[in-house]
């Protein structure tokens, strides 16, 4: 990832696909507005693009990704632990 840049547009090709796979969750029937997404894409070896939708925070979108990992990862039978570790860790 040689180009990570925070926009609230998309800019490049994934990041625009991104968003219009979030215009189709919210022109969903079921969608009521209380839902939060976070769409990523992935071209191997080359790019990835993310778009975050709901969110006030970018903080507590890496709390969901992080909840969604640990439950894909218990599903396949591991076990992950979220350990916050301080910015000064002279104390530790």
């Amino acid at each position: 990832m040689a180009n990570e840049k925070r926009s609230t547009e998309p800019h490049d090709q994934l990041t625009r696909i991104c968003d219009r796979m979030t215009d189709a969750l919210h022109a969903d029937p079921e969608y009521q507005g209380n839902i939060r997404c976070i769409v990523f894409l992935t071209i191997p070896e080359d790019r990835n693009g993310i778009v975050l939708d709901g969110y006030e925070d970018d903080n507590d979108a890496v709390v969901d990704l992080l909840i969604h990992t640990r439950a894909i990862l218990k599903a396949r039978g591991f076990k992950m632990d979220i350990i916050s570790i301080p910015n000064d860790a002279s104390s530790l």
